[in-house]
């Protein structure tokens, strides 16, 4: 039942990994973790929630409208994260869309993708757009600039 955190890029990035059987109060579990450690909280600027290795997905709506309050403390404090889930299968892909629906109010910029590939490519867009091209592959340097797609423009 692992939901694996890796905190990257100095603190200025989280990437949480699924794999395997991947529950509800395993995610919830973590989003109290993440909203209980103000100061490295306070230094996130992107998250990538990545569901693809997930073979079974545990999680009801009643799971993620608990996860959006608990996020409501982290948002407070990263009001303006990029948030990007990746769900390549049906249950996790509408759990997360469910996600990005509830937690529209947060002052997140998210966004749902069927592949990680499309995901990095649009955290790299939205980071590049806040940061500018240097500045943001030297601040987030865990994206895989060198992978971009032919679509991603500056």
């Amino acid at each position: 039942m692992p939901y694996l955190t890796t905190y990257t890029d100095n603190g200025r990035g989280v990437q949480k990994m699924g794999h395997g059987l991947v529950t509800g109060a395993e995610i919830f579990s973590s989003a109290v973790q993440e909203s209980s450690d103000e100061e490295r909280t306070r230094r996130l600027q992107y998250g990538l929630i990545d569901f693809s290795n997930v073979r079974e997905f545990l999680v009801t709506p009643s799971d993620i409208r608990r996860i959006v309050e608990v996020n409501r403390k982290t948002a407070a404090l990263t009001p303006e994260a990029c948030i990007a889930l990746v769900a390549p299968a049906e249950l996790p892909y509408a759990m997360s869309r469910l996600w990005h629906t509830l937690s529209d109010d947060l002052g997140w910029t998210s966004y749902v993708f069927h592949t990680r590939s499309d995901a990095l490519a649009w955290l790299r867009k939205e980071l590049r757009y806040r940061h500018g091209e240097g500045e943001a592959r030297d601040l987030f340097p865990s994206l895989e600039w060198t992978a971009q797609s032919p679509n991603e423009s500056t």
